[in-house]
């Protein structure tokens, strides 16, 4: 054999050992492009200015991390939750946040998310049950609002004697929102006996009962025979605003008016006057929410609960400063 086949027999052979053993630069495997990452996000509903700020800050920030999020109306309606969870977990998501929009009834669908390897984080509002069910939940607390609404009334009413009477417009029933806004503004006041309440009605969170509420209360007890009403949300103030419009009761006068979430209409309101106090609710959960998704899928450990910062606005704060809402 002469010397130049052989040269050649010795480049075939060490061709065919690279491309046997992937070495060859012309079989070098590209590198495989990252996962996208899918979330699942079904949020109660759409019952107000605070819920539709909470979920663009969700879907702004999950945009911002490059997470394709997968998102369901519930329309006010558990059954649509649990049926959106249900489609996130057959689609195979990486991660569900859910905003409940009532504490009870979740231990199954949680459990087959569970079951799948699927982490669950709890937005706004908290559940009943087994927490292993969920990874943590993100949002605001809401019995610290409720202690917020009472502690500007002992500060307002610090130098009246005598009996306080106070009516209540709830929330949605059995949300962890309501249920922890009553329990904390009664805990806080129960100290005072000045303090009566006298009724409560149920509002859902939306403008139009908040103004079948008002009127309902006014029907029972009379709203001119009261001194504060306490409002759950913003959007059920303003329908008593509305409804309050048709009497002869002065808001913000005659009638002390503390509510909560704090947003535009609401801070304006304090500012002229007709509300005396709005309590901060923070819809912007998202940027911590993605956060804390991203450690949840590097499994790191978390929290079982953040809870955002908030403040208070009423006719004690400097208005002036007050930036706007955005909501």
């Amino acid at each position: 054999m002469t010397i130049l086949k052989k040269i050649g027999t010795l480049l075939f052979c060490l061709n065919t050992f690279l491309l046997l053993s992937g070495c060859s630069s012309q079989n070098k495997p590209e590198d495989s492009p990252e996962k996208e990452i899918v979330i699942g996000f079904s949020q109660l509903g759409n019952e107000s200015a605070w819920r539709a700020r909470n979920t663009h800050s969700i879907q702004n920030a999950a945009a911002e991390k490059n997470y394709k999020l997968l998102f369901d109306d519930g329309l006010q309606k558990q059954e649509n939750q649990i049926k959106a969870i249900r489609s996130f977990i057959a689609s195979r998501v990486d991660a569900i946040i859910l905003s409940p929009i009532v504490e009870e009834g979740w231990e199954n669908v949680l459990q087959e998310a569970r079951d799948a390897r699927i982490p669950v984080i709890l937005s706004d509002r908290g559940i009943q049950g087994d927490t292993d069910l969920y990874e943590t939940l993100i949002g605001t607390n809401a019995e610290e609002e409720g202690r917020n609404a009472a502690r500007f009334l002992k500060e307002k009413f610090k130098n009246t004697q005598g009996e306080i009477q106070v009516v209540e417009i709830t929330g949605t029933r059995d949300a962890s929102s309501s249920v922890g806004r009553a329990r904390g503004f009664r805990e806080e006041l129960q100290s005072d006996v000045r303090f009566l309440l006298v009724a409560s009605e149920n509002g859902d969170f939306m403008l139009s009962k908040g103004r079948q509420a008002a009127q309902k209360l006014d029907e029972k007890i009379g709203l001119a025979n009261v001194d504060i009403l306490f409002s759950h949300n913003d959007d059920m103030t303003l329908g008593v605003m509305e409804y309050l419009e048709q009497t002869d009761i002065i808001p913000g006068k005659d009638l002390v008016i503390v509510s909560v979430d704090a947003q535009q209409e609401a801070v304006d309101l304090v500012k002229s006057g007709k509300i005396n106090c709005t309590v901060e609710c923070n819809p912007n959960s998202g940027q911590k929410i993605m956060s804390i998704v991203q450690q949840i899928l590097a499994e790191e450990e978390v929290a079982k609960e953040y809870y955002l910062a908030e403040t208070v606005f009423s006719e004690f704060s400097d208005l002036d400063q007050i930036a706007a809402r955005g909501y």
